[in-house]
């Protein structure tokens, strides 16, 4: 089942709009949404436990929530970089005016689920290990336990700095900056522009750190405070939301190609997979 799936979000891909993998992730958090509405309902009835003012508040925490996740995912700082002028041969290139992109999330999803899996390892150990001081951890690490929140954030902040700056090398950017004749005014080339991306970066990835383990303790608050009998929030908030942002985004570059094949005329280069238009 597992392989057939695998070789399904392929032929997505290759064929269709949208990365395969997440978009069948995407389906499956999805379909569960209708459940927990008509649970919620029930709920803020005459016959649940929750007021119609509870129920308003949490519609306004869950639009703010999807509001802001989504300024997050589109956000990032610009960073001015200035060509010189080069002469080369008869030609002059540069002098023009670009700027280097940093988001705010540069990790996604990666941190709460490693720091979850961490958490997850103890309380899977404890039902092999037949122990007293085991059995205590295995209780104090349960979600929902504040020393589980304050453990779950901490490994997010230390995750999200970790997986940037694996992926991330301030180094390297500034050195094919200078090779390019690119540099920050008023920042020097080389070292001096390595530590100011570096001093930027940093200060962007604590605040998406925040930013990440605030959507991702947000179930806990919602369960505890206005008994909501669903889980919302977490990764896979993140993940539907990612993935329908990508997903416009790659409906909008394809309808652009599309613009363009109009105008290479009915011979030109199509996007793999569209069945030809009727003539």
């Amino acid at each position: 089942g597992t392989a057939f799936i695998m070789w399904l979000g392929e032929q997505i891909t290759e064929r269709g709009i949208g990365n395969g993998m997440s978009l069948i992730i995407f389906a499956g958090i999805v379909a569960r949404f209708p459940d927990a509405l008509v649970q919620l309902l029930q709920k803020s009835s005459g016959q649940g436990d929750m007021t119609v003012f509870d129920l308003l508040v949490i519609t306004g925490i869950v639009v703010s929530v999807i509001a802001a996740i989504i300024f997050f995912e589109r956000g990032y700082r610009k960073i001015p970089v200035q060509y010189a002028k080069r002469v080369v041969g008869r030609k002059v290139y540069g002098g023009q005016s670009s700027h280097l992109p940093l988001k705010i999330n540069v990790a996604g999803v990666i941190p709460p689920i490693f720091a979850s899996s961490i958490l997850l390892f103890p309380a899977q150990l404890a039902g092999f290990v037949q122990s007293s001081w085991m059995q205590r951890a295995a209780d104090v690490l349960n979600p929902g336990d504040w020393r589980y929140n304050t453990l779950y954030v901490g490994l997010i902040i230390f995750f999200c700095y970790f997986y940037t700056a694996v992926t991330f090398n301030p180094v390297d950017i500034a050195d094919n900056m200078k090779k390019y004749g690119g540099f920050i005014p008023g920042i020097r080339p080389g070292k001096k522009t390595a530590e100011y991306i570096d001093r930027v970066l940093t200060r962007l990835t604590l605040g998406g750190a925040l930013y990440i383990s605030a959507v991702c303790v947000l179930p806990t608050f919602l369960q505890q405070k206005f008994k909501v009998p669903f889980y919302f929030g977490g990764t896979s908030l993140l993940i539907v939301v990612g993935v329908a942002l990508d997903t416009v985004q790659q409906i909008e570059s394809h309808l652009i190609t599309r613009n363009y094949e109009n105008v290479t005329g009915p011979k030109g280069p199509r996007i793999r997979g569209r069945i030809p238009r009727a003539r």
